[in-house]
């Protein structure tokens, strides 16, 4: 009698546990099939669009004459945590001034910047990424004037240090995992110097500054020109 009552007792037990073991799979939230969008890139190369870096130049007056240009880029995340961003951004230019039926050539300035970056994953979803970027910009600019009794250069440097914190989204959600935006705001330490050097007088002019602060500009449109990355992933 006590055998059967136990056996009874262990079915009704057996069955609640089997009811409540149903319950949780069934009401459980279903896992991610194929991992997060950020997960597919792991080991993959990543290039796009990495904003707009302004050289700051001046003319022989002293007026401000920068010089801009778009970097263009790649990333690599090494694991699911970290990557490692490379960009190279360039300018380039001629031009010429037509008077009295002759041409006179108006030099442009040049320019030459570089860009690297560790971004970090802190955490994923499916299609979103949140990630703080430690970063280094590293521009150079220059132009040359001919004149009479010699020429004169025109110089430029620039420099970023700092890390921006923002997020990464993958269009997986439109069935183009592949593409990305990034936006985000920073922090970071800038140093700007200019030179004017004139060779038919020998004298050389030059300014430096250095700022320290939040880096998303000061325009409403800095934010799609200084703060949105876009970025097309292979592989995955």
């Amino acid at each position: 009698m006590k055998i059967r009552h136990l056996t009874a007792v262990g079915i009704a037990l057996f069955g609640a546990t089997f009811s409540a073991a149903s319950w949780a799979q069934d009401t459980a939230p279903a896992a991610t099939v194929g991992g997060t969008d950020h997960s597919k890139f792991v080991g993959t190369f990543g290039i796009g669009f990495m904003g707009i870096q302004t050289i700051g130049l001046t003319d022989a007056a002293g007026t401000p004459d920068p010089v801009t240009a778009p970097v263009i880029g790649g990333r690599y995340w090494l694991d699911s945590g970290m990557g490692i961003d490379a960009g190279l951004g360039l300018a380039f230019g001629t031009g010429s001034v037509e008077v009295a039926n002759t041409s006179v050539d108006d030099p442009q300035p040049a320019a030459l910047i570089l860009h690297g970056g560790l971004p970090l994953a802190l955490a994923d979803t499916q299609y979103f990424v949140f990630e703080l970027v430690p970063e280094l910009n590293i521009g150079f600019a220059g132009n040359t004037e001919e004149g009479v009794g010699g020429n004169t250069i025109f110089r430029g440097f620039h420099l970023d240090l700092g890390a921006r914190a923002g997020a990464e989204v993958h269009f997986g959600f439109i069935d183009i995992p592949q593409l990305s935006l990034q936006a985000g705001i920073g922090l970071a330490l800038s140093y700007d110097s200019t030179s004017v050097e004139v060779e038919a007088t020998n004298t050389t002019t030059s300014s430096s500054i250095m700022r320290f602060g939040t880096n998303v500009g000061n325009d409403p449109w800095d934010i799609f020109t200084s703060s949105i990355t876009a970025l097309y992933y292979f592989g995955g």
